[in-house]
């Protein structure tokens, strides 16, 4: 059984290679496809995008040459679309399952290029990465949770051009797993030669896939919390006009993916001029995984004393109701610098008016004293 507990749709990756004697490599749209191989080499991002439909007229060629220009291009989806020519209307593999059970289903690969190719199929763990994105572990790390439920009916497939081809898939729950949501990916890989920074000969391994999710039945409680609250205050020669930085970190402290967003507030005491702003919603967080955030607040008032506070709004747990709002608060210093220097200013044009009138009065004294003196003769 599955059902739907999120949105995304299948990556593809796009490459384009020229037919010589030595079959030399070019890159169709080079900047785009030098930022992709990077992506899918290192980062482990699956991202959402949406396959390329497959090719309706004969290939092209390259320009002042005549040799056929040689695309390579291909998706892989969960199995079962309306449309046998596109990748599959399920845009991810999700599942709710009861612990011990045996999940049968199916992945299918397009080859939407022009050439054959041979890829490297297997299963593998998510995790967030830099601002909370969806990743999977490098091609060379071994999964541990997720990715070791699946078994493919094969891990090594070749797809001829412009066809398809569907692979099994068993997913086994372990019967001592905790209850809650689980995520991975089934990823397609096909590694190619290319040339790096320094002229040599390196493996690209260029792989997109589909993600998986699944939710073990048990006790589900969806908790978000903040943590490492800090706040900077900048000053201003306007006492009301500074402006305040905070950053903070949001950890998914449940054991179900929740979205959220944040509002971040700061005021003097008592609440005095108090500025908000609600954040854009951070992306979905993985049981135990976190991100970091920032927020930038202007004309905030030097109150000495200003209290921040962030609250998560949770979103994204479906069926589940008991959704809380956390928050977490700083105090920050933030003396009225402006109106401290204008009334050190003020104390000291006082003080010097001050000396200045008792000196002009001691003058006045002493000049009375010596008019007023008669004098005497011996």
């Amino acid at each position: 059984m599955w059902c739907g507990l999120g949105r995304t749709t299948p990556l593809t990756a796009f490459y384009e290679k020229k037919a010589t004697a030595h079959m030399s490599i070019r890159r169709h749209l080079a900047s785009w496809a030098t930022a992709t191989v990077a992506l899918l080499a290192f980062s482990g991002t699956v991202n959402a995008s949406v396959p390329p439909a497959p090719p309706t007229t004969a290939p092209a060629t390259a320009a002042g040459t005549g040799d056929p220009v040689v695309e390579e291009s291909w998706a892989l989806a969960p199995a079962g679309s309306l449309d046998p020519s596109q990748a599959g209307n399920r845009p991810e593999l999700t599942y709710v399952s009861d612990r011990g059970a045996t999940i049968e289903d199916a992945v299918t690969l397009y080859n939407y290029g022009t050439v054959q190719l041979t890829f490297r199929l297997y299963a593998t763990d998510a995790y967030n990465g830099n601002a909370g994105a969806f990743q999977v572990l490098a091609a060379d790390q071994q999964p541990t949770v997720a990715g070791t439920w699946v078994t493919l009916a094969q891990d090594l497939i070749t797809v001829p051009a412009g066809k398809q081809a569907t692979i099994p898939i068993t997913i086994h729950v372990p019967a001592d797993i905790a209850p809650g949501d689980y995520a991975g990916a089934i990823m397609a890989s096909s590694p190619t030669m290319g040339v790096g920074e320094q002229g040599q000969t390196i493996t690209l391994d260029r792989r997109t896939g589909t993600r998986l999710y699944l939710r073990v039945n048990g006790d589900l409680f969806p908790e978000l919390g903040v943590s490492n609250v800090d706040t900077t205050y900048h000053h201003s020669l306007n006492p009301f006009g500074g402006s305040t930085h905070v950053t903070f970190t949001v950890v998914n402290r449940g054991n179900v993916r929740l979205g959220g967003t944040a509002t971040v507030s700061v005021a003097g005491p008592f609440g005095i001029g108090e500025r908000k702003v609600t954040l854009p919603a951070f992306p979905e967080l993985l049981p135990g995984q976190k991100v970091e955030l920032t927020a930038d607040l202007n004309d905030v008032p030097a109150g000495f004393l200003d209290s921040t506070t962030v609250e998560i709004a949770p979103t994204g747990a479906e069926g589940l109701t008991n959704l809380k709002v956390t928050a977490g608060d700083d105090t920050t210093f933030a003396p009225p610098l402006g109106l401290l220097f204008l009334a050190l200013f003020l104390i000291l044009v006082l003080l010097v008016l001050r000396v200045r009138s008792h000196r002009t009065a001691a003058l006045q004294g002493a000049g009375s004293a010596t008019g007023d003196r008669e004098p005497h003769l011996v």
